[in-house]
Order: C-alpha cells, then sequence, then structure tokens
C-alpha cells in the first residue's frame, strides 16, 4: 500500500502534508485526544486553556514542565525524516503540523507551518520579552517548574496555542492557502477532530485536490480520501519514500511463458466471480496475451463492464481476492485494480465494454497477434531498455514513445472498430 501512496504523490504536485499526534507518538511523545492520551487522564480545562494560566500559571506550568523536558529530549523518527527527505526531493511542498514539538524542523523540513505554536518560545506576559527553549529549560529548573521573565519577574507563557485562543492568523491563513493548491493533502497521524485545521481536507477536495490518510484511527474525511493506509505513520512514509527514491530495482523481462494464458484463465475467472453480472465480457490483454512475446510476467485483464458504477460489495470482493482497488488512477473511463505491489502484480482495468478504452486494448493486442515481425522488435526493445533503465520509472520513460508510435500504427490497423 506504501507503493500506492508513493504513487499518489508521485502523480500529484504539489503535495501538502497535514501532520497530528500521531506522527510523533513514534518518538516517545505522548498523544493527547486518544483513549489513553493525556486528556483522559488531566481535564484540559485546567491545564490547556489561557482561563487557567490566567488564574493559576504556576498549576499549568506543572503540568507542562515535564513535559517540555521530554520534548526537547525526543528525537524525529522515520516519520519526520521522510517527509524531510521528500521536501528536499521537491516531492513535499511544505509541512502544516498540529504539533508543538518542533520534531519536523529537527529532522530537516524547511517549510514547516506551526498552527497550533510550538515550544520554540516562550513571552512574558508583563513586559512581552520573549525568551527561545534553551533560555526557558533554565528557569523552569530556577523557578521549580515555573519559569519567570528574568527582566519582571512574571511568570512566562509557552508560546503554545491554549484552547480558548485563536490560532496565530498567518499560519492558519498560509495553512488554507497551502491546502487550496495542493493537488495531494497528505493527512498523517491527526484525528481531524479539532477545528479550524480539521477542515483542511475539504478545502483540497472542494478546489479538485485529492485526499490520502494515514492514521490508526477513522478521520471524517476517509470515505472521500482516494487512499486510506491504516498503519504505522513512521513505516508507511518510510516505505514510500523507499518506493519513490528507488532507482536500482531491475526490470524484469522474460520470454514468452506457455503457463500465462491458463493463468489468465484462472485469474479472470475470479474477477468475473467477484464483479459478478456487471461483466460483458473478460478479454486477456497486454503483452503475456500475444503468443511468443518477450515481456514483464503481469497478467493484464480488461474486464468489460455495462457501466462503470461499482458498489461497495463489488470492491470487497475484488479486495478479498488481493486486488487494490485504486480508482480511475489517472486514467478517465477506467477503473483499475492492482494484485500485490511487486513487479509479479496482476493488473484489472474495468472499462465500459465496447468504449473506447476496450477497442484500444483490443487492437494493440490483435495488431501484434497479426505481425510478429513488429512484436519481435517490441519484445527486443523493451530487453534493450529493462538492461539499460535505471528503474521501473525511467523504463517506462524509455519505452513510452516506442509504444506510442506502435499503437498509433496498430489503431490506424484495427480501423477504429468501435466507431
Amino acid at each position: 500500500m506504501s507503493v500506492a501512496l508513493a504513487e499518489l504523490i508521485r502523480e500529484n504536485q504539489p503535495c501538502v502534508v497535514l501532520t497530528g499526534a500521531g506522527v510523533s507518538t513514534e518518538s516517545g511523545v505522548p498523544d493527547f485526544r486518544s483513549p489513553t492520551g493525556i486528556w483522559a487522564q488531566f481535564d484540559p480545562r485546567e491545564y490547556a486553556t489561557l482561563g487557567a494560566f490566567r488564574r493559576d500559571p504556576a498549576k499549568v506550568w506543572r503540568f507542562y514542565a515535564p513535559r517540555f523536558a521530554m520534548l526537547t529530549e525526543a528525537e524525529p523518527n522515520a516519520a519526520h525524516r521522510a517527509l524531510a527527505e521528500l521536501e528536499r526531493l521537491g516531492l513535499v511542498r511544505a509541512v502544516v503540523t498540529q504539533n508543538i514539538d518542533l520534531l519536523h524542523e529537527r529532522a530537516g523540513s524547511q517549510d514547516v507551518v506551526e498552527v497550533h505554536g510550538s515550544i520554540r518560545t516562550s513571552s512574558c506576559p508583563g513586559c512581552s520579552a520573549s525568551y527561545a527553549l534553551a533560555e526557558v529549560v533554565p528557569l523552569i529548573e530556577a523557578g521549580e517548574g515555573a519559569p519567570r521573565c528574568p527582566a519582571c519577574t512574571e511568570i512566562l507563557k509557552p508560546d503554545v496555542v491554549f484552547f480558548d485562543e485563536l490560532l496565530p492568523a498567518d499560519a492558519i491563513d498560509r495553512a488554507y492557502e497551502l491546502a487550496e493548491q495542493a493537488r495531494l493533502l497528505l493527512v498523517v497521524g491527526s484525528s481531524l477532530e479539532v477545528y479550524p485545521v480539521a477542515e483542511l481536507p475539504r478545502t483540497t477536495l472542494d478546489a479538485g485536490g485529492k485526499v490520502a490518510v494515514v492514521n490508526r484511527t477513522p478521520t471524517w474525511v476517509d470515505g472521500r480520501a482516494a487512499l486510506r493506509l491504516d498503519g504505522s505513520a513512521a513505516e508507511v512514509l518510510d516505505a514510500a519514500l523507499a518506493a519513490l527514491t528507488s532507482r536500482r530495482t531491475p526490470v524484469e523481462v522474460v520470454d514468452y511463458d506457455r503457463e500465462w494464458p491458463r493463468r489468465y484463465e484462472e485469474e479472470a475467472a475470479r474477477v468475473r466471480a467477484a464483479l459478478g453480472e456487471s461483466v460483458v465480457e473478460i478479454e486477456h490483454m497486454g503483452s503475456t496475451a500475444v503468443p511468443g512475446l518477450a515481456s514483464k510476467p503481469v497478467i493484464d485483464i480488461s474486464a468489460g463492464l455495462r457501466s462503470l458504477e461499482l458498489d461497495e460489495a463489488q470492491i470487497a470482493a475484488m479486495e478479498a481476492q488481493g486486488y487494490e482497488y485504486l480508482g480511475e488512477f489517472g486514467l478517465p473511463g477506467r477503473l483499475y485494480f492492482r494484485k500485490g505491489a511487486g513487479p509479479r502484480t496482476h493488473h484489472v482495468h474495468a472499462v465500459e465494454w465496447g468504449g473506447e478504452h476496450w477497442h484500444r486494448h483490443r487492437a494493440f493486442r490483435e495488431y501484434l497477434c497479426s505481425h510478429p515481425e513488429e512484436a519481435a522488435e517490441y519484445a527486443a526493445e523493451k530487453r534493450r531498455i529493462a538492461a539499460e533503465a535505471d528503474g521501473l520509472e525511467e523504463y517506462w520513460e524509455r519505452k513510452q514513445p516506442f509504444v506510442d508510435e506502435l499503437f498509433a500504427r496498430a489503431w490506424r490497423w484495427y480501423g477504429h472498430g468501435y466507431a
């Protein structure tokens, strides 16, 4: 599934990331809102409001002081490092974070929008002096948990946003601007329960962008997300980074295997059973459908449907067969399913039976079957590029011009049979 996330990031730029507590829990930073989080043990009205601070700042600091010490000792984890590296590679435009722990910055992220403030500084309510974290830590110790301003002795206020405070205007305005411009908003480790930040995915969707979610608990946007992953933020993002930066994965092009037609028949039967009465016809397509043609050992199936309106039960049935549903996946008029994430994955292209996509698939297959000399040339070109390409992405990029020319000949030969 991290491969699917990698492809979403690659194909939907700019990508903006919204992070919450779930990104930092793997650095030992406790979360606030889960059933075992901090607010399950402490009433936030007593410790996390501006009113509480004004009534008894020392009490609020007795709550915050040990957490400040813990946050200064926490180290960025693989999720923070992956996001910093994706930004360096130009694949993440900015990180909008609800966290106050500075771990994104320490991991190397450059463009971080802190919508809930941070522990970077604390300010004096009396004389407005500001003190950096490195200065505040010894003041906490000297003040027995409540740091006092060296200039006027007032107890400092941490520059985090309390529950009854407005978010910093510049930060939230920038967050909404980024969300509106994002082709992909990646939500990581946020339950999307705190407003107005929880509205950012809606801003992206309303502007025509996509949303992906990596979180261990449900969020309100899951049903509208292009991808939803339930797992460790560190593991998922690290794997997505690996998929995006892999350059030495060999491309496997093998001789024609006489077992491929049998494997197709077995797979087609599973697909027909899963999609049920929506299927009009199923065909073997792609290079494994052309006798004698060397190819990547991937079974491609074209499923001709009465309509492209699949219900949840049909999608669930395909998933039960091991397929990952990716929607149109960049090609309007096609619903795409992929089985597995490795080089031997199978693909199902569900299209309208008798429509253009259906006939384009048939044209390419039939032309190669009828022109063995061109099939042999195609196989030789694939072998040459596979031997030289520095990974699968380069293989596809270098092969595409040859395929486009070949398909143009196939389409003319086929005679626009669907018309």
